[in-house]
This record gives structure tokens, sequence and C-alpha cells, in this order.
């Protein structure tokens, strides 16, 4: 199950809670949790000039015409290097029968009474369902890492135990914690492991040891996970008639990880597609990449960045400003780059891979006698933007406003991926 990142829960929920709740939306109703990511530009404000011209930059480079150059020329590929893949992922992309458990606490939480109302509770041991008010410093290997600390802050931070906002182990490692046995000076240290999938790459798969204050408890009581929660509450209804109240709650749960993979699914596609252009762009060697596509490229980045800042920063105030004082910090964090990125080589990078894929793609379509858009795959490309703006605009608006050679890219490029995904095998492993 893909939910909101403990690093997206220490900084971005100390900034706007009511951002954390628009990016880990979860109710009895199965939602889909996302996790928000950042990257930018190298400025300190939004509005300037170079802000300006970053938003619209990308859109004064002329595009390449891969359809009428000789492609397949600057490109070295062999039929044999893309007959049969078999590409690994992680076994994180799957769903267990662990995160069917943690999502069941979830629903739980979600249904949790007050005990005594926002009584503030210090001498009593921690337990599913409570909100602890905590301070926290995260460390890997010893040192404290960016975003990790909310201890020089005014106020604790609420965390419902059973929520889900943070990584599996931290929530459920605070149960048993009296709050007045911590404090700065003797703070609970919690040993947590964050994701290998994590979004700060710095990060992911790394052990970690936060410093836990606990400032007091406000008490809940959740109810018991049995047949009557799950009719009754939740309101399921079982698709067979069940003897046991075993036998139903099995359904149940198995209605869940079908859910959660559904949920996951987008995850994992984005996944596959990573993994097959790594391995593609990896594998072929291409020359004489296209420099005004690189531009291009480079310039969306920018824009995208620029608007993701402008964005958090509307919400975030001056506490997001003074997280992210430039948008190349957040472009660091935006895009998953290693702390000590170079942000602008980063994108550039990025931007030679994306003109790699284009002219191995175009290659592969030489090469196989199907380098051609037909009529209907143009209808269906236009018909998914006509879709994606809620059927607001006309097909004529969208061949004026986006342009018949990047929808004719466009539709091209989804063809040559499902062509190549199908001689795709995906095996897991750890």
């Amino acid at each position: 199950m893909k939910k909101i990142t403990l690093l997206m829960g220490l900084v971005v929920a100390l900034l706007c809670v009511g951002m954390l709740a628009a990016c880990n939306t979860q109710t009895t109703d199965p939602q889909d949790t996302t996790e928000v990511g950042t990257d930018t530009a190298d400025t300190t404000t939004s509005g300037t000039t170079a802000d300006t011209e970053a938003a619209t930059e990308a859109e004064t480079f002329p595009r390449y015409d891969y359809f009428e150059a000789d492609v397949l020329s600057n490109v070295d590929v062999k039929k044999e290097d893309y007959e049969a893949i078999t590409l690994k992922l992680g076994t994180d992309l799957l769903v267990t029968e662990e995160e069917v458990q943690n999502y069941i606490v979830y629903l739980q939480f979600q249904e949790r009474v007050a005990v005594n109302g926002e009584t503030q509770v210090k001498d009593q041991a921690l337990k599913m369902g409570d909100t602890a008010y905590i301070y926290y410093k995260g460390t890997v290997d010893g040192v404290a890492f960016e975003g990790g600390s909310n201890m020089e802050d005014e106020s604790p931070y609420a965390l419902g135990l059973g929520s889900g906002s943070f990584i599996d182990g931290f929530e459920s490692g605070l149960v048993g914690v009296v709050p007045n046995t911590t404090s700065k000076d003797e703070p609970f240290a919690l040993t947590v492991t964050f994701p290998k999938n994590y979004s700060n790459t710095d990060l992911a798969g790394k052990e970690a040891v936060f410093y836990v204050v606990v400032e007091y408890a406000v008490q809940y009581t959740m109810p018991e996970y049995n047949r009557d929660f799950v009719e009754n509450t939740l309101k399921f209804e079982a698709t067979k008639d069940h003897v046991t109240d075993g036998s139903y709650l099995k359904e149940f749960e198995d209605y869940l990880k079908t859910y959660l993979e559904e949920q996951n699914a987008s995850y994992a596609d984005s996944a596959k597609t990573d993994a097959l252009w790594t391995y593609m762009t990896d594998l072929i060697e291409c020359q004489n990449l296209s420099q005004d596509e690189i531009n291009y490229y480079y310039a969306s980045y920018k824009n995208e960045i620029q608007s993701a800042y402008d964005y958090y920063a509307s919400y975030g105030g001056e506490e997001f400003k003074k997280l992210y004082d430039t948008v190349g910090k957040f472009a660091v964090a935006y895009m998953g780059f290693g702390a000590d990125a170079d942000w602008e080589a980063e994108l550039d990078r990025l931007a030679r891979l994306l003109v790699k894929k284009d002219m191995i793609i175009h290659a592969i379509a030489e090469l196989e006698g199907i380098e051609v858009v037909t009529d209907k795959e143009m209808e269906e490309e236009i018909e998914y933007w006509i879709e994606y703006y809620g059927g607001y605009v006309t097909k004529e608006e969208v061949l004026k406003n986006i342009g018949e050679s990047y929808l004719k890219e466009s539709a091209f490029a989804v063809k040559m991926y499902d062509f190549l995904m199908a001689k795709v095998t995906f095996v897991y492993e750890d």
C-alpha cells in the first residue's frame, strides 16, 4: 500500500496540516493515498524575471522532427536488445498481509471515540488510537537529517497512533510509552527503517533512530475488529453466505487486498515504466542528441518545478519558505535527488535521458517498419486530452493549444511503450 512517507509527515505536516490532509486522505470508504515530491529552480522568490523565463522557456525551443529524421543511423540498436526482456522489481510493490492488517487498524482508527474529551494524559501508557503530542529528531548513522526534527518548534506534533501517517513501525513503536517518562534530556529512542522506494534517495532503505519526546496524550478507544464492526460500521456487504465469522472476515480481507492492489497499480506501473526506460537507455548507445530537444525538456522540468514551488508556497506560507528558502533547495526534495545533488546538472541528465528514450523508440520503430501514427491513434490521443480536461474542450481546441506535432509524438510514444512492454517479463525480488 502506498502511503504518505514519514518525511512528508515530518516536513509538510508541520507546515500546513490542511496540506497533509489533502496529501493523505483515507476514509472508511477506501481512498487512495498519495506521496508528494518536490523539485525546482534556484530562485529565492516567485514572480522574478528568471521565474517568468523558466515558465515560458519550454515553449520557445523548436521541436526536433524524429519522423523526418534518419534516427536509426544514430542509435545502436538490434532486435535482440528488446525481443525478450526480463526486469527486476522490488517486492515492496506487492501488497502483503501485513499491509492489509495495517489498513484494518487504520479503519478502526477512523471510528475511534474520545475517552475523556481533550484531557491531557501524561501518566498512562500510549495505546493504538491515542493522539500523541510529540517532539522528535531523526538520525541516520548518528547524524540528523534535514526535515527530520521538530525539536525547536513551539508546539508538539499531534500524531494519531493508527492513522498510517508515518512509515510502518513509527506509530506502533510508540505504543506502551508513558509520556512523563520522556523529556528532551531523556527522549525515547525509536528505531525504524525507511522504505526502499522512499522518495528521498538519501534515506531510502536506511535504518533510522528517532529520539521522541511525548509531551502528553489525548486518549481514544478504537472499536474491536470483528464481524459486527465490519458489517454494521463499515457496511461491508459479502458476496457469499458465511456460516462462520472467520470466513466472513476472510472475504473482507481479500476485498481489502484487492482494493490496495488497485490503489497500488499506478505506482507499480510507474516503477515498471522506470525499469523499462532505465534498461533501454543503459543498454543502447545514441549519438548526436538534439540540443533543441534537450533544452525543451530541461525547460519543461524547470517550469514544472517552479509551478510546484509556487503551489506549495501558497499553502505553506512563511514556514514553507523558511524550509525551502530557494527554489533549488525545493527542487532537490521535489525530484528526490540526493541532498548534495547539483539540481541543474540532474535536470540536464534527465533531459538527455528523455531525448535518448525518444531516439530509441523511433529507431526501433524504423527497424520494425512501424514508425507511423494512424488516424485512429491520433483520435485516441485527442480523446485522451479532451477527457483529461473534463470534456470542456473541443477537438479543435486540443489541436490548436497542444499542437498536432506534439499529439502525434505523444500517440507514437504510447504505441511504442505498449509494443515494448509486451516483450517484458517482470520478476519480484527483495
